[in-house]
Parts: C-alpha cells; structure tokens; sequence
C-alpha cells in the first residue's frame, strides 16, 4: 500500500519546491489543494501554465495526485456562496481530467454560516437534507461528465455526520460516480471518543461503507470529550484494524496521511504507517 499526504498539512509555495518536499518525505501519493500553490481553495480559474507545472512536477518525481480537494458548503446559508461553489467545481473536475487523477473530495454542507466546519442544529432537518441533495445532484452531474469520482466522507459537524447517513446519501444519489472517503477519526463526535470505542465504531462504519470506500485517510483522535485530532499514530485510532477492514472490503488505494499538527511529526507519522502497513501486509 502507497502512502500519500494532503498538501493541506503545507504552507504554500511554488510546486516544484511543494513536491520535491513531498518527494524527500518519502510519500507517493497526494491529495491536493490549489491553496498548496498560493491559489484559492477553489480558484475560479485554472491556468494552463500551472497544470502543466503541477504535472511536469509530480511525474518527474513520480507523485501521484490522487485526488483533488474541491470542498466548499454545499447548503451555505448565503446563496450567493453556494452558487460560487457550484460554478467553480466544473474547472476542478476539468482539473482532475488533465492531472490524470479521479477523485474530487466533498464537503456534505452545515447550516452554519460563520464555518464550513462548525455544527449547526439545523443540519439534522430534512430541509438541510433536501438541499444538499439538490446541489450534491448538479456536481454528481458534473463527475459523470468528466468520468471522475466524488469522494465523501463523515463529519461530525456536517449533514452527512455518520455513517449511517452516509449510507442514506449513497443510496439517495445512487451513482456511482459518489463514493466515500474513510477517515476513521471523523467517526466520532463528541463525547464518544475513547478507547473501548474505537473498533466497535469502526466495524460499524464499515458495515455501512465498506464496499464504497474510493480513499482510506489516515489522521487521529485523542481521548477526549470534545472533539481533538491528532497526527496519525499519536492518538486512539487502531490502524492495525482498520488496515485490516480495508482489506476485508477490497480497497487497493492507499493510505493518505492527513491532520499532521506540527511538520516536526511527518518524518514520525510516515515511519508509523509505513511499519504497519508492512506488518499488515507481512501478517
């Protein structure tokens, strides 16, 4: 199994100097975001010149972008907003296509209309619901067209904030252009994560998802009542088990190191993953 990063865990630069450090930290994989390379998130124009820098850069040093972050708040309460979103997720998809690359990553949206990643009550209502369909459905149509992927995953704060829900939105769209992405550390919202929890939550998750993962990502929890991420191997998430799930479901991607709190721990968080993936893999 590859192991990837998401260029979120940088500060921008330029994308010879982003990749050659991706390079020398011993990563073969990346999930990318334009912010990477002192673009917008979700730039409203995409240059030929910088696509053929970030392929010229990662094909000489033999990276693959796996998949694209096209996050924006699908049911933002300003329209105008969700509009922007929407008109600019067609140059990502266009993106992917050239960049030889399949999967576009989602956000399922809040009612909160100060952060894309805050909770809102609001979420749980079957208007939320009903909007994020209704956009989800116009970028579904987009993915067809381009012949990628969208790849979603739970989020405590989000619409979609469990995997039973996520199994609802997976069968509401029914395409399979909507996959998801597993991130085992956003399987727990508050007061929940602990250590007695971790293996019966995951096995859930998996009953639910497992046959529609498209991207394994590998980020962590700490112990704690509120929701606290952590670098991957340095909180309660059971990697040995979840390495075992993905290979019980038939995933064959790889494993996308993301949340890394401090650069310091990259070199630690590869050597972690890297010893059990060949201890999975040897077992």
């Amino acid at each position: 199994m590859d192991i990837g990063i998401c260029t979120t865990d940088f500060t921008a630069m330029p994308p010879d100097i982003l990749f050659q450090k991706i390079q020398d930290y011993g990563f073969s994989q990346v999930q990318f975001n334009f912010a990477a390379v002192g673009e917008e998130d979700m730039p409203e124009n995409i240059s030929a010149v910088l696509i053929r820098k970030i392929r010229n850069a990662t094909q000489a040093r033999q990276l693959k972008i796996v998949a694209i972050n096209g996050t924006f708040n699908v049911i933002d309460p300003d329209p105008d907003k969700r509009k922007q979103g929407t008109a600019r997720f067609e140059p990502l998809a266009d993106a992917c296509r050239q960049l030889d690359c399949r999967i576009l990553t989602l956000c399922t949206g809040t009612m909160n209309p100060d952060s894309m990643w805050s909770w809102h009550p609001d979420n749980e209502s079957e208007q939320a619901w009903a909007e994020m369909l209704e956009t989800l459905r116009i970028l579904v149509g987009i993915a067809e067209k381009y012949q990628i992927c969208l790849g979603v995953e739970t989020e405590a704060s989000n619409v979609v904030s469990s995997p039973e829900r996520a199994r609802r939105l997976l069968d509401e769209i029914d395409s399979p252009c909507l996959k998801i992405i597993m991130d085992c550390a956003n399987l727990f919202p508050p007061h929940t994560a602990s250590l007695e929890n971790v293996r019966p939550v995951m096995k859930n998750a998996f009953s639910f998802l497992g046959k529609d993962i498209i991207l394994a990502h590998g980020k962590d929890i700490l112990a704690a009542p509120e929701i606290r991420f952590a670098s991957p191997g340095k909180g309660i998430i059971d990697y040995d088990y979840f390495l075992e799930l993905l290979g019980q479901y038939g995933y064959r991607g790889g494993m996308i190191l993301h949340g890394i709190r401090q650069p310091a721990d990259i070199r630690f968080c590869v050597n972690f993953m890297r010893e059990k993936i060949a201890r999975h893999e040897n077992h």
